[in-house]
């Protein structure tokens, strides 16, 4: 495959596009596209696991002392809103299986942390091609980024929402803690800038209990050091998986 078609592969692969879209749209075979894929998103270290996260990861958090990812982020000027929302997906190769180990996160870097996580799951190069594109079909596209800043959005995320008593729970609990196994240990604490303006900024979904957490944080820091927006009035009746059901 020449240079230029490569290059359509990895962009319309950035905007999340599926495997089976991008070789119609370009007029080569899934299997072509797929080795492209393959070979571009190589291993951030001997034996590291390969990390992508959503284009426009950057305007949620303060990388003031974390400049070496400021460019990074290739889609950031495009982002169409800043939600306080960071999806971060890993998969961790092995020499034993041709199959890769994928697990995944959704975090909310302004206020509570992890929001959601899934537990390690093998697929193919084929599979996870196309789960990857449909992993960050709500976002603007993602972009593949060394496995030190994943530690540091996964890891300094759930610090910073610990601080203010938020932790997961349950099934959740299980399940990042599983996840966060192929991403192995941080070198130390994240160098990102977790909130907004400085301070916990809750904007709930429509499976969080706002009143619950409203409480949390006003025992945390008190009336004056938090904001927050309340978009759902409904309390939730259980957690549900957001990036849909496994096949």
């Amino acid at each position: 495959m020449d240079e230029l078609l490569v290059a359509r592969v990895r962009l319309l692969d950035q905007q999340g596009r599926s495997v089976k879209a991008i070789a119609r749209a370009v007029g080569v075979s899934a299997g072509d596209v797929v080795g492209v894929l393959n070979g571009a998103v190589a291993a951030s270290g001997p034996g590291g696991p390969r990390c992508w996260v959503n284009a426009g990861w950057s305007r949620s958090v303060d990388l003031e002392s974390a400049s070496q990812w400021a460019g990074l982020d290739p889609g950031a000027s495009d982002a169409e809103e800043v939600r306080g929302l960071v999806a971060v997906l890993v998969a961790a190769d092995s020499t034993r299986s041709t199959k890769a180990q994928v697990a995944g996160f959704l975090l909310d870097v302004w206020c509570l942390g992890v929001k959601n996580a899934l537990a390690p799951e093998p697929m193919s190069e084929r599979r996870l091609a196309e789960h990857r594109g449909l992993y960050f079909s709500a976002f603007e596209g993602h972009v593949q980024v060394p496995a030190g800043l994943a530690r540091a959005l996964v890891f300094g995320a759930a610090a910073y929402a610990r601080g203010f008593g938020f932790e997961p729970e349950g099934e959740l609990a299980e399940e990042f803690t599983q996840a966060a196994v192929l991403l192995g240990e941080p070198a130390g604490p994240s160098p990102i800038g977790f909130g907004r303006d400085g301070k916990p900024f809750f904007v709930n979904g429509p499976y969080d209990d706002p009143e619950a957490v409203l409480r949390t944080l006003r025992r945390a820091v008190g009336d004056d050091g938090f904001h927050f927006e309340v978009a759902f009035p409904e309390q939730p009746s259980r957690r549900r998986r957001l990036f849909g059901p496994r096949r």
